[in-house]
């Protein structure tokens, strides 16, 4: 009897201990990547050792931009072919959870637009150029300059997309989409994110947050061809579409499907998918992507906050899926939205929502000699890489969690008795799920984060990928462009 009071003391304490835990619990300080608790010795120190196999470059470059100049949430940033650095901002206007209604339309119309310059252009020293779109906007999302210098945007409150010529910044050239009017046809958009435009004119919407769908453009504005939908498990599945690169050189459209931590690749001519790229060290959120033709092809992206993972930059190589470098200002972002680089991949910015502040990186290894590609530590070893799942072949693996979205960096008011308990509950799943199953030609890296195998994952070079011309999954999209069921 004595025994069982005991153990049934112990219980309680335990489970005291546990409330505790949740009611205490903080996100990790900025100067570290994780807190002192259960996953310093678990996952945190998996992370750790990850993030020291990657190269911790471009470099951070805190005197840019000019610090006098003031921001409100800063949503989107492009390049021109000056090298020009061209920062989309919302000034005092903030997108919260009462800026839209149930149905998506804007709470404030009737009110005037911003009064004052969103977009800011500065140069690479950091020096304010120039300045303008007043008057045009209520909630800036993204924006990208084409190669005839055009500047690309999109409104979210507007559902509305813009282009505006080298000559004329008072009024767009072209305008797609009905003001304040939220839709689903050829003629509407749904809080649209983000644009990209090849250098045929033809060009790309990301029709993001309510719709899911990417929409391919002649330059005129006349609609091509579209995919993407919002239920299922196929690589054409979006959740959140939320920024959009072109590469070229692969005739690659890929977008950073946010809510799905994966960027999904595919082919700028019909639409067709490529390949997707995802990984537990960057987690279950990526909120921009950008590509660099260069040493076979890069790709810049940016995660966001969720749990488990610090906020940073990554660099992954095109071809192979490897994860080479990583970057931020400190130890991590806080809440990064947009990413740009130059196409020689030397110099990178970054936005960020909050606080409202655009940062510069410089990778002075190829700023210096773009011809060098084989990374190596001082005594000529090479570096083992981290490898992203290429996923070609039909379902994308992210690993995610029921809880990712509750938390920022450090996974907020779950607190470390509970992100502990699951890790565990995980670890137990696992195990039970592999004991006896050695006749199973299942690949370790399917498992994505939650498996923690990570020596065997640094160890990998590079995984095998499986082609999308031989997938029975859903077909490209045909002209004419069906209508959008999804």
């Amino acid at each position: 009897m004595h025994n069982s009071c005991q153990s049934y003391f112990i219980i309680k304490l335990l489970l005291f201990t546990f409330l505790i835990n949740i009611v205490s619990s903080r996100r990790f300080p900025e100067e570290s990547y994780f807190s002192t608790n259960y996953f310093e010795n678990q996952q945190y120190v998996k992370i750790n050792a990850a993030l020291e196999k990657l190269t911790h470059t471009p470099q951070w470059i805190k005197e840019w931009p000019d610090s006098s100049v003031k921001m409100g949430q800063v949503s989107g940033v492009a390049l021109d072919a000056a090298g020009q650095v061209l920062v989309f901002h919302r000034a005092k206007n903030v997108w919260d959870g009462t800026t839209f209604s149930d149905r998506n339309v804007y709470q404030a119309i009737g009110e005037p637009a911003i009064p004052h310059p969103t977009i800011l252009v500065f140069n690479e020293t950091g020096g304010l150029v120039d300045m303008w779109g007043e008057n045009l906007f209520y909630i800036p999302h993204g924006i990208t300059v084409d190669g005839e210098g055009n500047v690309w945007v999109t409104d979210v409150a507007l559902h509305q997309v813009f282009k505006f010529t080298p000559n004329l910044r008072t009024e767009p050239a072209l305008t797609l989409g009905e003001k304040f009017v939220p839709g689903n046809d050829d003629k509407h958009f749904c809080k649209p994110s983000a644009v990209a435009v090849h250098s045929s004119g033809d060009f790309f919407v990301s029709d993001g947050y309510c719709n899911t769908r990417i929409i391919k453009y002649a330059p005129d504005g006349t609609k091509i061809l579209q995919w993407g939908r919002q239920l299922g498990q196929t690589p054409f599945t979006f959740n959140v579409p939320h920024a959009l690169t072109i590469a070229e050189d692969q005739n690659a459209v890929c977008t950073a499907d946010r809510e799905r931590g994966r960027v999904a690749c595919f082919r700028a001519d019909n639409g067709t998918y490529i390949h997707s790229y995802s990984h537990w060290l960057i987690g279950p959120r990526i909120f921009s992507v950008a590509y660099a033709p260069i040493q076979g092809g890069r790709l810049y992206l940016i995660n966001g906050p969720s749990m488990g993972v610090p906020v940073r930059g990554y660099v992954i190589e095109y071809t192979s899926g490897r994860l080479i470098q990583t970057f931020a200002p400190g130890a991590a972002f806080h809440n990064p939205h947009d990413i740009a680089v130059t196409p020689d991949g030397s110099t990178v910015y970054v936005v960020e929502l909050n606080p409202y502040k655009a940062y510069k990186f410089v990778d002075e290894g190829l700023k210096n000699d773009s011809s060098g590609h084989v990374d190596t530590k001082q005594n000529g070893t090479l570096h083992a890489k981290p490898t992203a799942t290429i996923e070609a072949s039909g379902v994308v693996v992210t690993g995610g969690t029921a809880l990712e979205g509750w938390g920022g960096a450090a996974g907020g008011a779950l607190g470390a008795g509970g992100a502990a308990l699951l890790a565990l509950a995980a670890i137990a799943l696992l195990n039970a799920r592999n004991r006896g199953r050695k006749g199973v030609s299942r690949r370790r890296w399917e498992y994505g984060h939650g498996e923690f195998k990570l020596r065997r994952l640094l160890d990998r070079r590079r995984f095998t990928r499986v082609h999308s011309d031989d997938s029975d999954e859903e077909p490209a999209p045909m002209l004419p462009a069906l209508p959008a069921t999804a």
